[in-house]
């Protein structure tokens, strides 16, 4: 018997529970787990969370108020002065950020998927560049029903202005076939590309929707997970002229552009650009704080009708008090933050450093543009297979039949890259692989990846 709703069953077929529980319930670790999955598919980062971990254990304090409702489901007054407060300050926002045009949920995921309820109908669309965070679609889709518009570049480089034209062609398709869309969303940083964008590009995205009437919505949640490729020791506001930027894969990933700084959208003047209603930002705790568990987002918007839309239905995405509390004591402690964001982009230029060291004394390309994230975007193709388990042929012009059997045989080994094609990669073959880990976790994970690959 049938047990479920049409939606139910819809909902079912995009759980990544039987993926992902074998891979986090099994995590290798040299010493108790020897034999355990190598995740270098999970965004995590790894190398921070015992200092956060010292934080809490020294800091954290519960009073009998921590324990109820707190002030409701958009995040307490403290927080919220707290982010405001963070944000100014390293967003470097031209204008100080106000508390009450920040409300919290329990992570981003919820967090897009109350934008994707209430800026969309069912079936109308949002922009979203290729390649891109692969759960973007159930985030916008599984509840709200947003269709995801993937965007091709086609070897325009997608961190220039031209990239415009390309959303412009991804838009008028889309609505040459009934697809309403609603709001572009940039992930600035980027993933899985780990590059900024320039203010000028910003700009000229700005200025589409503004032409287009459609919502900008700005994903910054690695703000502060950006790092100098060139020395381990540079200090965290520095940013690399040594390596080159990404375009797409068409190119293998290069342009002429040096690495950029982060530029955030409220670090300047938007209003000559984009009506300010129609321009929101995404900032949480998972990447910059290496707090993944505390299931802890926000969204800065100075729409009042989109904040009272979101703030109507948080109840569902509620978030601790003893989270919050944690989060603001964090926040709170300027001096001790500071530090923690310059270990954590210190550390992340050593890792970094340290996979591409090792990729190429293997000869893999990747994109050597990348200076933001926990990630590398590795260009595989070479080493897609021609046969699957069976023995069987398969066809060399089915490239992505050919990733997904590459796919079962890092499985084969325990070792997880995240694929192109869960990512909307245009090309087949191409792999993003989380540095943001122990020196000898990211070893194990290339040594395992280099049995299946033959090398």
């Amino acid at each position: 018997m049938d047990t479920l709703s049409d939606r139910g069953r819809a909902t079912a077929a995009t759980s990544m529970r039987s993926i992902l529980s074998p891979i986090l319930a099994d995590r290798y670790n040299p010493s108790s787990n020897p034999d355990g999955w190598v995740d270098m598919g999970t965004a995590e980062n790894y190398n921070m969370t015992s200092d956060i971990s010292g934080f809490a254990n020294k800091h954290m304090t519960t009073v009998a108020q921590t324990f109820t409702y707190g002030s409701g489901p958009w995040g307490s007054e403290r927080l919220r002065i707290a982010m405001a407060r963070h944000m100014t300050k390293y967003f470097r926002s031209v204008n100080p950020i106000v508390p009450d045009d920040i409300l919290f949920a329990n992570g981003l995921t919820s967090i897009c998927e109350l934008l994707g309820w209430n800026l969309c109908q069912p079936g109308e669309g949002i922009l979203f560049p290729t390649p891109v965070y692969q759960a973007f679609a159930t985030d916008f889709g599984a509840k709200a029903e947003v269709k995801c518009i993937f965007t091709p570049f086609h070897g325009v480089d997608q961190f220039s202005p031209a990239c415009v034209e390309k959303y412009e062609q991804a838009l008028e398709k889309a609505e040459s076939e009934g697809v309403k869309v609603r709001a572009l969303l940039l992930c600035n940083p980027h993933n899985p590309l780990g590059q900024c964008y320039s203010r000028e590009t910003i700009i000229a995205l700005m200025r589409f929707c503004q032409r287009r009437n459609i919502h900008l919505i700005s994903d910054e949640i690695y703000a502060l997970s950006v790092y100098d490729v060139a020395s381990s020791s540079s200090s965290p506001s520095s940013s690399s002229t040594a390596e080159t930027a990404t375009a797409g894969p068409d190119d293998n990933n290069t342009s002429s552009q040096p690495p950029l700084p982060f530029c955030s959208v409220l670090s300047f003047d938007t209003t000559p650009y984009i009506p300010t209603d129609l321009l929101h930002v995404l900032y949480g705790f998972s990447k910059d704080f290496a707090c993944g568990g505390l299931r802890l987002g926000c969204i800065y918007t100075r729409s009042e009708a989109l904040m009272a839309a979101v703030g109507a239905i948080t109840q569902f995405a509620w978030s601790g008090a003893l989270n919050q509390t944690f989060a603001y004591l964090m926040l709170e402690d300027e001096e001790w933050l500071d530090s923690f964001i310059q270990k954590s982009q210190k550390t992340l230029a050593e890792r970094s450093r340290l996979a591409r060291d090792v990729l190429d004394g293997k000869g893999i390309a990747y994109s050597k543009g990348s200076n933001a994230g926990f990630f590398i975007w590795v260009d595989l193709r070479p080493f897609l297979p021609l046969g699957n388990e069976k023995d069987e042929e398969i066809e060399p012009s089915d490239a992505w039949a050919r990733e997904r059997e590459l796919v079962r045989r890092m499985g084969q080994k325990k070792i997880y890259l995240n694929d192109g094609g869960s990512m909307n990669a245009e090309e087949a073959g191409w792999f993003r692989l989380i540095f943001s880990q122990e020196s000898e976790v990211i070893q194990e994970g290339l040594k395992r990846l280099w049995e299946v690959l033959g090398i």
